[in-house]
């Protein structure tokens, strides 16, 4: 059974659900013309319909391989434990990254999470990179929205200890 045939729906449902929600409880703009609040969570949800929809069509569009019965049965249980690391690390480094956001602030936080993601989830060793990987990527967002858009990233609640 393939699973895209299954994630392109879910996928799909899931955006329109999305989409009725920004649509509902995000208040649009109060300057006509201008995109307002929900404008981002709007191309979001657009964005994952589009997506759910072009993995469905491709994978009802391909034919199914046939596999030996030997590898089919060893290939089961490996992707099985991986995809579920994979999530279960994703949704704990969400709530890490909330909860540390909240009492360390964004130049904090940030570059913890990504060390941690790209060490624990995606499995790469080298600390070289991983470094400069955080430290640039929390240098460039902080540039891009206090510099640039002059936007304040969040402090959090322990920002007069650092």
């Amino acid at each position: 059974m393939r699973s895209d045939r299954f994630l392109g729906p879910l996928l799909s449902a899931l955006s329109l659900g999305w989409l009725w929600l920004a649509y509902f409880y995000i208040p649009a703009s109060n300057t006509p013309g201008e995109p307002g609040p929900r404008a981002f969570p709007i191309v979001l949800g657009y964005a994952l319909l589009l997506l759910g929809l072009a993995i469905t069509v491709s994978g009802f569009g391909r034919r199914r391989e046939v596999a030996p019965p030997k590898a089919e049965a060893a290939t089961k249980a490996s992707p099985l434990k991986r995809e579920l690391r994979i999530v279960l690390g994703t949704f704990g480094l969400l709530m890490l990254y909330a909860f540390l956001m909240e009492k360390t602030g964004f130049l904090v936080s940030t570059p913890i999470v990504l060390a941690l993601t790209l060490a624990g989830l995606l499995r790469i060793r080298r600390w070289t990179f991983i470094a400069l990987m955080s430290g640039g990527t929390t240098l460039v967002c902080w540039l891009v929205f206090v510099v640039v858009l002059r936007v304040p990233l969040p402090r959090g609640s322990l920002w007069w200890l650092i």
